[in-house]
């Protein structure tokens, strides 16, 4: 019966501790990249929602330099370099997207649906980031 538990035990926590974490990792910088390529792909359509007080810089440009970090945060995570750099700086970049982009948008009859997803999709990935950083030794 013990040997059973003993068993169990370290099965239970192989499967708790290593594996879903790693995997969570995995899926989370892969689709942190995909958001990164997304930029790259669709610039001039996402250079429409830099707002105008960024307009000292062309829009494009600020969806490219975007992109540009989602693409090195996900490497990171991967490549298991600066995890924990990578991962706070991700996080509060999602947050000033919220703040900057998506919460001004939320009384806009138009655009409010959209901007209440695209803010809950920022906050939980940001979220995420922050606890993958927390993991992080580093």
């Amino acid at each position: 019966m013990n040997l059973c538990r003993l068993q169990v035990l370290i099965y239970t926590s192989m499967i708790k501790n290593y594996i879903p974490s790693n995997v969570a990792r995995m899926i989370f910088a892969a689709t942190v990249a995909l958001f990164g390529l997304f930029h790259f792909l669709g610039a001039a359509a996402m250079a429409n929602m830099v707002p105008s007080y960024l307009s000292f810089i062309p829009g494009e440009i600020w969806v490219y330099v975007t992109g540009l970090c989602l693409l090195a945060s996900a490497a990171a995570i991967v490549l298991e370099r600066q995890v924990k750099l990578a991962c706070y700086l991700l996080a509060l970049m999602l947050i000033l997207f919220v703040l900057m982009m998506h919460v001004p948008n939320l009384g806009d009859a138009a655009k409010g649906q959209m901007a209440m997803a695209s803010m809950l999709k920022d906050l939980a990935m940001a979220m995420c980031a922050i606890l993958i950083g927390n993991d992080s030794e580093e």
